[in-house]
């Protein structure tokens, strides 16, 4: 089950489902935490990005936008999400093509760069708390709606690209999860998406693997 889930990228647009989205920033890194909003939290492959409201809420949490500019029209919602969801059944690709040695596409580059390049903005040096320091300001993105969404998001996937180690990219070694994260660990070693979770159910169940081959002993 777990393969098919990894592989099978065409079932991801999932239907749509009233219970609250569930989302989780396990990955180190915003690009990751976009892609694990396709996750399994009940044993059951669920998508948290269900209507342009929840990627709104989503981007709120991870903080990397918020307000009116990221609205859209009742009548667009349903072409957006399927936008957004594009990019990431996308991106999802990517990352584990990346898992098994592969390069990124240059057509995932064109979609990235394609989001990037409608974004208009200026920076200038601004001084900090005294003459000394020294801070580039970037003024606000002209984007609106979907547009400004993808930018935002395409800019953390590049961000990842060109800023990460991908030696470090992991996925989950726990049963059933289909969690990506960063590893950022002193000696590179992370394994779970969390030691709370995945991991102790990890030790939880060795623990009852030993104690059933004690008494079958």
């Amino acid at each position: 089950m777990l393969k098919l889930v990894k592989n099978n990228f065409n079932g991801y647009i999932l239907p749509v489902s009233t219970s609250s989205p569930e989302f989780v920033f396990l990955g180190e890194h915003p690009a990751l935490d976009f892609a694990n909003t396709l996750y399994a939290p009940h044993g059951e492959l669920a998508d948290q990005l269900r209507s342009w409201a929840d990627i709104i809420e989503w981007l709120h949490q991870a903080k990397l936008g918020d307000g009116a500019a990221l609205e859209v029209s009742k009548s667009g919602a349903k072409a957006a999400l399927e936008a957004v969801v594009a990019l990431r059944v996308a991106w999802v690709k990517q990352v584990m093509g990346m898992l098994a040695g592969k390069p990124i596409s240059r057509d995932f580059l064109r979609m990235v760069n394609a989001a990037l390049e409608k974004d208009r903005f200026s920076e200038a040096v601004a001084t900090g708390n005294s003459e000394a320091h020294f801070a580039l300001v970037r003024s606000a993105s002209e984007l609106r709606g979907v547009d400004a969404v993808l930018a935002i998001l395409s800019r953390q996937i590049a961000d990842f690209l060109t800023g990460c180690n991908h030696e470090y990219l992991r996925q989950c070694a726990g049963h059933g999860c289909v969690l990506f994260f960063y590893d950022t660990t002193k000696n590179h070693r992370r394994q779970w998406c969390s030691a709370a979770a995945c991991g102790n159910r990890h030790k939880v169940a060795a623990f009852r693997e030993r104690q059933a081959r004690r008494k079958d002993g």
